[in-house]
């Protein structure tokens, strides 16, 4: 379908609280700027998660400005699985955090974010920055626990 693929971020961090526990904390968007050093606001904009609802959410990427960025949800399964991002015809941008349990009750966060077509192009001259951006957020995550 697409023919051109670029990872931004593919890591798991371990967290010492059940997937559900992990999930719920990470659900509370609007204390994402009190715990993340790489994100300036963030929001839902029309009520809860749920696929469909809009993430605003402004990144603090290294040299540029925290600029605002609207998503829609595409994936939501509770206590398991958050995507979002772009999905259009010819090129797409996902963003995904999959929570998934560990023996002893802890849990896994897998973090992903990976474009397609022309929007992998696009996003050459920033891709080292969202790079430095996925790693920072997902450790900050993981130290919550």
């Amino acid at each position: 379908m697409f023919m051109f693929k670029r990872y931004y971020a593919d890591m798991v961090t371990e967290a010492a609280v059940p997937p559900a526990q992990a999930f719920r904390f990470f659900c509370n968007v609007q204390d994402w700027a009190d715990w993340s050093s790489v994100i300036a606001n963030a929001r839902l904009l029309n009520g809860d998660w749920r696929r469909g609802a809009l993430l605003m959410f402004a990144p603090k990427l290294p040299g540029l400005p925290a600029a605002p960025l609207i998503v829609p949800i595409l994936e939501f399964e509770p206590d398991h699985r958050i995507t979002w991002g772009v999905n259009l015809p010819m090129a797409r941008m996902l963003h995904r955090f999959t929570f998934t349990p560990v023996e002893g009750g802890s849990c896994r966060i897998h973090h992903e974010e990976w474009s397609e077509g022309v929007i992998s192009l696009l996003t050459l001259p920033v891709t080292r920055r969202l790079r430095a951006f996925n790693e920072r957020f997902a450790r900050e995550l993981a130290a919550m626990f």
